[in-house]
């Protein structure tokens, strides 16, 4: 399960996950849709031997995965999950999926991140009532739905998104999604809740209230609710590193961009360059035009 993976192993996952990206970065546009298939998923997520092995063999690789890693095959839509078992972590980032659809069969899944497709809408994400953060960013979702998320979100992120640009925007959210504690990749206090026009709760004042006398206590006795708190701290970040790997691919490719446009102006002036040395080259002329052009020039006369 996700809290059973240490920050080291996070990290080096999300660094293998940027490094994937800047492989397939230059060839993705060029690729053919790809679908979510027993082949896919076996050769994404188990290991060779299990794969090259027998058809029991796979199945149960198949079925102990907790982990599904699915992101950049320029996949276009979401189905034949049903062949997995207790997924509680999904990576569809960088596909090409336009619409949210067959994740009710995942009824462990803790995080799904959706990130970089082509998705219009939300919906179909309501029954995922063990969902705890989200990763809808750069997307086409233009129209808020927020009934459709499932109230045991605690992470969400939908920046780049059209959606982001209404006035009742963060309003809306944390009227329905009561555990959220982080918006787009920042913590929600009382404050900024307040600031968002959101009244603050009694519990939740005293709950905040709370989280300071711990931290001021430092490593002192905990409470029992310790465990939810490492498991809200490995949640963060694992945000924060999809936020950094965001970043990373972003600069890579503005990077990219400006050196294709320098490519292309070494091209263009190469161009005008020969046509220039085509125009200057001058046929060889006939004695016809050579007599024409003597007749006719006034010391000819």
């Amino acid at each position: 399960m996700a809290q059973d993976l240490s920050e080291e192993e996070l990290r080096k996952q999300f660094d293998e996950e940027f490094n994937l990206e800047i492989e397939n970065l230059l060839g993705m546009g060029q690729r053919k849709p790809a679908h979510i298939n027993m082949s896919l998923i076996a050769k994404r997520n188990l290991p060779e031997s299990t794969v090259q092995g027998s058809g029991d063999e796979l199945i149960a690789g198949l079925m102990k995965l907790t982990h599904v890693r699915l992101d950049r095959e320029n996949i276009t839509e979401i189905d034949n999950l049903e062949m997995l078992g207790p997924v509680t972590n999904l990576y569809l980032q960088q596909n090409s999926i336009e619409k949210i659809e067959n994740l009710e069969c995942l009824t462990a899944i803790q995080f799904l991140t959706l990130a970089g497709n082509k998705i219009h809408k939300v919906e179909n994400l309501k029954i995922l009532d063990t969902l705890k953060l989200l990763d809808l960013s750069d997307n086409k979702i233009a129209e808020l739905s927020e009934e459709e998320l499932p109230k045991s979100l605690v992470f969400l992120d939908v920046r780049g998104n059209p959606c982001r640009d209404l006035p009742d925007y963060r309003t809306r959210l944390l009227a329905v999604l009561p555990n959220l504690k982080q918006l787009d990749n920042e913590m929600l206090t009382k404050d900024v809740k307040r600031g968002a026009g959101h009244p603050v709760s009694s519990d939740e004042e005293d709950d905040e209230e709370d989280e300071e006398e711990e931290e001021d206590e430092g490593d002192g006795d905990r409470s029992s609710g310790q465990d939810n708190v490492q498991i809200d701290d490995v949640f963060r970040l694992s945000a924060d590193l999809i936020h950094q790997s965001r970043e990373r691919a972003s600069q890579y490719t503005d990077q990219h961009d400006r050196h294709m446009l320098q490519i292309e102006e070494v091209r263009s002036q190469s161009r005008q360059a020969m046509e220039t040395a085509r125009s200057s080259l001058v046929s060889p002329r006939s004695p016809r035009d050579k007599q024409r052009q003597f007749t006719s020039s006034p010391a000819s006369r």
